[in-house]
Formats: C-alpha cells, sequence, structure tokens
C-alpha cells in the first residue's frame, strides 16, 4: 500500500472516532455510585502507542533542537514514567479484559498514564505542532501527522472515564487503530 492510499484511509475512518470511545469502556450505576469499566486493551494499545510516539519524537533533530536539553531530559524522564505507569496498570489489571476504574490500585495506574501524556502533550506534541508550522519536510509533516495521531489518543483515553462524552480537541480524521497505526507509521520512519 502506497504511503498516499494509506493516509487516504486513514483519514476516512473518521466515522469510528465515537465508537471507538465507546467501546473503549463504560459505565453503570448503582444508586448514586457509578462505575466506570475499562478495556485493559485499549488502554494499554494507545498508552504504547503514545510512548512509541514521544520516544521517536524526542530522536527528531528539528523537535530536540527545538526542546533544547532541559526539556529533552524531562521529557525522557516522563517517557520513563509512561512506560512504568503502563506496566503498573498491566500489573493492576492482571489478566482481566476489562477492569473497574474504581479499583484503587487501577485508578492510580491510569491516572498516571493520564498524567504522562498530558506531559507528552505539553512537552512534544505542542513543540512539533508550534515549531514545525513554519517548517516543511517530508519528516515534518510526518511528525505533525504523527502528533495529531498521539493527541487523538490521549483524548479517546480521557474520554474512557469521563462519561459525558470523548472530549476530542478537534474533529479527528482518526479512530483509535487508525491512529495507532499513523504513529506505527512515524515510529518505523524513525528508526
Amino acid at each position: 500500500m502506497q504511503n498516499l492510499s494509506r493516509r487516504t484511509f486513514l483519514r476516512a475512518s473518521s466515522a469510528l472516532v465515537a465508537a471507538t470511545a465507546l467501546v473503549a469502556c463504560s459505565s453503570t450505576r448503582s444508586g448514586t455510585t457509578a462505575t466506570i469499566t475499562l478495556n485493559v486493551a485499549e488502554v494499554v494499545d494507545y498508552g504504547n502507542a503514545i510512548l512509541s510516539f514521544a520516544s521517536t519524537a524526542i530522536n527528531v533533530s528539528f523537535v530536540a533542537s527545538a526542546m533544547g536539553a532541559a526539556d529533552l531530559a524531562l521529557a525522557s524522564t516522563v517517557i520513563a514514567s509512561l512506560r512504568a505507569a503502563l506496566a503498573a496498570f498491566q500489573t493492576a489489571a492482571g489478566s482481566s479484559t476489562s477492569v473497574a476504574y474504581d479499583s484503587a490500585s487501577v485508578r492510580a495506574a491510569f491516572d498516571s498514564i493520564l498524567a504522562d501524556v498530558e506531559k507528552v502533550d505539553t512537552l512534544i506534541i505542542a513543540v512539533i505542532t508550534g515549531t514545525a508550522a513554519n517548517l516543511s519536510s517530508s519528516v515534518v509533516s510526518e511528525a505533525r501527522t504523527a502528533a495529531g495521531a498521539a493527541e487523538t489518543l490521549i483524548s479517546l483515553l480521557r474520554a474512557m472515564i469521563d462519561m459525558s462524552g470523548p472530549r476530542l480537541r478537534a474533529v479527528s480524521p482518526l479512530n483509535g487503530d487508525a491512529a495507532i497505526g499513523q504513529i506505527a507509521i512515524f515510529a518505523a520512519s524513525g528508526e
């Protein structure tokens, strides 16, 4: 499949964004208590894709240069923290396919994942979308595309516990699987 047709396919999947967010979790009520159930595979897949994006992005020369040494070191720390948070979430979930967010260990691990992906957003995605605005090359274009995919996954992770509906920053042309696919393309090109 050529890159152009692959990108066309990925962009054409916009109708599935809301459905993906709804499949990822559910909410049940018992009196005044709501229980949110998380799909373990979705959390792990989204988290690993964001981890792959961040690890690749900090090694792209224009990103590393724009971030500077201090933020680059901080980003490396955040990446390590996200890796640990994902491991803690998987440990808390065990072999379950879904877990209750209300469980203390699951909640702590998931909240840590959210905190780390928010830092990826402010440290790395913001640099790519802000700094790259005046640059043009295939590397910059791929980085912007991957940054948009990472933003989609971050929004889908947030939506898992925000039962008022998905909080996508903009109308995203991607569903979770398509976003993971775009990040995989970016990570493969960065190797």
